[in-house]
């Protein structure tokens, strides 16, 4: 199962066009970037990003992570957010 900072890389890439413009956008190094997306695409098994000249291309499999990515970021951060206005209460 992929981590969710694989998940995040791999969003970030697709949404800034390339490893470099998602480096500058999030402050991560590109290296820890493409690592991320290397341990993604070994355990899938499947290429997800294609180098172009112009940026990067979703490959086949990729184009079909990106929606279930993206649900599944969105759903951990309601989770935090319900969790973080819960509170603290008496524990069970």
């Amino acid at each position: 199962m992929a981590d969710l900072d694989e998940l995040r890389a791999f969003l970030a890439i697709v949404e800034h066009g390339s490893a470099k413009a998602a480096a500058d956008a999030t402050g991560l190094p590109r290296s820890t970037l493409r690592r991320r997306i290397d341990a993604l695409e070994q355990r899938l098994g499947a290429p997800l990003l294609w180098a172009d000249p112009r940026g990067t291309r979703l490959s086949p499999k990729g184009r079909l992570m990106v929606e279930e990515a993206q649900a599944m970021l969105a759903a951990y951060a309601s989770l935090l957010e319900r969790a973080r206005r819960a509170g603290r209460g008496p524990e069970e």
